[in-house]
């Protein structure tokens, strides 16, 4: 146990979770490429994203991998991803909705995730990016709502890491990754609320090369694990993550929510 687990249990969960928050954010300001401002509005409905030129994902791909490492999100998602064993072989993992495919080098670059066989899949632009970035890696291109070009039980395991709150019908996602897997689904970076409804909103991103804005939904907390439950997945792992976020006009702060999720298999 490190010095980071270990705090979880020597200090009230408040201050355990504040010094997790805080510490490496105050670090990471001297690393940031560019600044980017965020911020959410309340949305009646889902509203068409604008994405821009900004193309803030893009851009995170140049930084280095030993930054990328100290990013509380991907430091979450290592350490729900060691709660798996791995054999000598490795697992092969689906990164679902990979972006950038940056998680490729940050696996590679983890002790316990090195041997494991990464596999990217995105919307067709993100996926020309990644196939241009890394030629001898599998990337699937994929449309939203439609079914994954995978055969069932194809992985071990699948990451979905801020991806599951951009989609329109998640629960129908929810049920592809469930059929692709063989094991295991870490859904992460998930914002949920534990008293409002689950809700849509608008996610503006502005920094000095333009503007974007996606739609996304915010999950009431007990409706997305009965969600987990129906389309056959059980939470053996949850942990609330390293972000926060407020919503103007909502009094309880949206909380980012890590699960570790594992395929239920018939009796």
């Amino acid at each position: 146990m490190n010095v980071r687990q270990a705090a979880r249990y020597v200090l009230p969960p408040i201050v355990a979770d504040a010094a997790r928050q805080l510490l490496p954010r105050r670090e990471l300001r001297r690393h940031s490429p560019a600044r980017v401002s965020t911020y959410y509005a309340l949305a009646p409905w889902w509203t068409r994203p604008k994405a821009g030129s900004a193309t803030f994902d893009f851009d995170v791909a140049n930084r280095p991998v030993d930054w990328e490492l100290r990013v509380p999100v991907v430091r979450d998602n290592l350490e729900a991803l060691a709660l798996i064993a791995s054999p000598d072989g490795g697992l092969r993992l689906l990164d679902f909705g990979c972006s950038n495919g940056h998680y490729k080098l940050i696996l590679a670059a983890n002790h316990h995730t090195r041997t494991w066989q990464y596999v990217g899949m995105d919307l067709p632009a993100q996926i020309d990016f990644c196939r241009r970035t890394y030629p001898e890696t599998v990337f699937h291109a994929v449309d939203e709502g439609g079914p994954l070009p995978c055969g069932e039980d194809e992985f071990d395991v699948v990451l979905a890491s801020s991806v599951i709150q951009y989609l329109r019908e998640p629960i129908m996602a929810l049920g592809e990754l469930q059929r692709v897997t063989r094991a295991y689904v870490l859904v992460s970076r998930l914002p949920t609320w534990k008293y409002q409804p689950s809700r849509f909103l608008v996610q503006h991103l502005r920094a000095a090369a333009g503007e974007e804005r996606y739609p996304l939904q915010v999950f009431n907390r007990r409706a997305i694990e009965e969600a987990f439950q129906k389309t056959g997945l059980t939470v053996v792992f949850r942990d609330s993550g390293s972000e926060h976020f407020s919503v103007p006009g909502i009094p309880e702060p949206v909380g980012h929510m890590l699960y570790l999720l594992k395929k239920a298999r018939p009796t």
